[in-house]
């Protein structure tokens, strides 16, 4: 398996970019993996580039041949106004958190809170 960074992701996903013709070809030839550090970038960069945040998630997890529920959770939460990174930590809590960060009471995940 080979690595890939956001910029091949980035290539590949938008509708045109000066890298894509490269990108296709490498991904017809090598078997592509990221990590969560890509995922969690591409969101941040969804808004710049008018991507639509659960379709990248979706679109990443077929070309690395993975199937991760937490990311298409984030990428909902993301659509529905969290910010990236309280999405993905609401994704991973499995519906319980420690935090003073009052958005997860939104989302009906159950707070331990830290604050009085």
């Amino acid at each position: 398996m080979t690595y890939a960074d956001t910029d091949f992701f980035l290539a590949i996903l938008k509708s045109s970019d000066w890298l894509k013709e490269n990108a296709v070809k490498i991904m017809k030839n090598y078997t592509i993996e990221t990590s969560e550090v890509t995922y969690i970038e591409l969101m941040l960069l969804a808004k710049k580039y008018n991507l639509d945040f659960i379709e990248i998630i979706k679109d990443v997890m077929a070309i690395c041949h993975e199937n991760n529920s937490i990311y298409i959770m984030a990428a909902e939460y993301i659509k529905n106004g969290v910010n990236v990174f309280d999405a993905f930590h609401a994704a991973h809590c499995n519906g319980e958190i420690i935090s003073s960060d009052h958005i997860y009471d939104k989302l009906d995940i159950k707070r331990i809170k830290l604050e009085d």
